[in-house]
């Protein structure tokens, strides 16, 4: 079975890909086209097309004038700016901008207005955590492909057939818990953080 080897072979580069604590972001002020570049060098991994961008100009421009991104000083995007990206790079995928917004405007406050508050020890502490969650999440995608092939198993289809059921049935179920884990981000967003400005709805996603 082909595709189980494929994504084993997935699920092993997630476990094993490369993190960007902070001490790999440049401890300089970057530009516009320095900053994609290094989105593009550094998160790359998890692109679905090769061609795909990690983050455009005008994606960026969107999210200053969207109030989810500070505003660059003179041009050049600090580290804090950068981590903010790497927050919004991964949330784009699954949140609308405005619950984005949302979610980073008490971060984005603090970092404004709380002198002690350290966004990078904040942000290389989720790492950690991040690290052990993916090994977490391959054991449960692993309990998944197991239940999605075994609901098959007495089937009277086989062969290609079969096959397609199984890997239909897997999609099926990761596509539910993605479903899901959506669901319960949006509602907590919903009751616990408030909307500070009002960013046009998917603008420059």
């Amino acid at each position: 079975m082909n595709y189980l080897t494929y994504m084993k072979k997935l699920l092993n580069q997630l476990e094993n890909m490369d993190h960007v604590y902070s001490k790999d972001i440049p401890n300089i002020s970057l530009y516009m086209d320095q900053v994609t570049t290094f989105m593009d060098d550094n998160l790359g991994s998890l692109k679905r097309r090769d061609e795909d961008k990690i983050l455009t100009k005008t994606m960026i421009n969107n999210y200053s004038k969207n109030h989810i991104l500070p505003p660059p000083i003179k041009k050049k995007y600090s580290p804090d700016h950068m981590i903010m990206l790497i927050f919004i790079y991964y949330s784009k995928h699954v949140l609308s901008i405005t619950d984005i917004q949302k979610l980073l405007s008490p971060i984005k406050d603090m970092l404004e207005n709380n002198s002690d508050f350290s966004l990078e020890e904040f942000y290389d502490k989720l790492l950690n955590v991040q690290k052990d969650e993916f090994k977490l999440f391959k054991q449960h995608i692993e309990n998944t492909i197991e239940v999605a092939v075994n609901t098959f198993k007495d089937s009277d289809i086989e062969g290609k057939d079969k096959d397609m059921l199984e890997l239909f049935n897997i999609i099926y179920l990761l596509t539910l818990q993605a479903t899901a884990q959506k669901h319960l981000a949006e509602k907590l967003i919903d009751r616990y953080f408030k909307q500070s400005s009002d960013p046009k709805e998917n603008k420059g996603k």
